[in-house]
């Protein structure tokens, strides 16, 4: 049988290397990301940036060249495989109270209302729902979405399910987003 080649975006090759920080919120040194399989495919290489607290980052590239695996990373809902992720100075394995996820679908589910998708994350951290009732409801006149509460995600538009979306990931007020 001959050997599997790694596959690799162009975008990912060049490394990317952005230093601001020795207090950083959020540190990337040397992230790799390969996903396994009959040809493996190299998503994530050499990745290395710091964000300080209090910043606002973008990540760009052309499409496949990893920026969702690295987010994905991040958040703590991919590991890395190699290098380091650490979040106010702790390695990052796995999911944090202190981290929103903000998808790039909207990734509602279709059985809860609106509220309830909005609250569903306090129900994973075990969180009194009825203390984030109000937040919730502050979140749903903030973005137009009044009068919806009550609505599941097949009776929205795109722009109001990614705005239950932005409500979800804002309830429990994350220090990162």
């Amino acid at each position: 049988m001959a050997e599997a080649a790694l596959i690799t975006p162009a975008a990912a090759k060049e490394t990317v290397v952005a230093r601001h920080s020795a207090g950083a919120a959020i540190t990337v040194d040397d992230v790799r990301k390969v996903y396994g399989g009959r040809v493996p495919v190299e998503a994530v290489s050499g990745v290395t940036f710091d964000v300080p607290r209090g910043e606002f980052v973008a990540i760009l590239g052309p499409s496949g060249c990893g920026k969702s695996t690295l987010l994905m990373m991040a958040g703590g809902l991919e590991p890395a495989s190699s290098g380091t992720i650490t979040v106010d100075g702790t390695p990052m394995m796995g999911p944090r109270e202190t981290i929103g996820i903000m998808f790039q679908d909207a990734s509602l589910l279709p059985w809860k209302t609106v509220m309830e998708n909005i609250l569903f994350p306090i129900r994973i951290l075990k969180r009194p729902v009825g203390e984030y009732r109000e937040r919730a409801r502050q979140l749903i006149e903030l973005t137009g979405l009044a009068g919806f509460e009550n609505a599941r995600p097949h009776q929205l538009s795109g722009g109001m399910r990614q705005r239950v979306a932005i409500c979800r990931a804002l309830v429990y007020d994350p220090d990162i987003l």
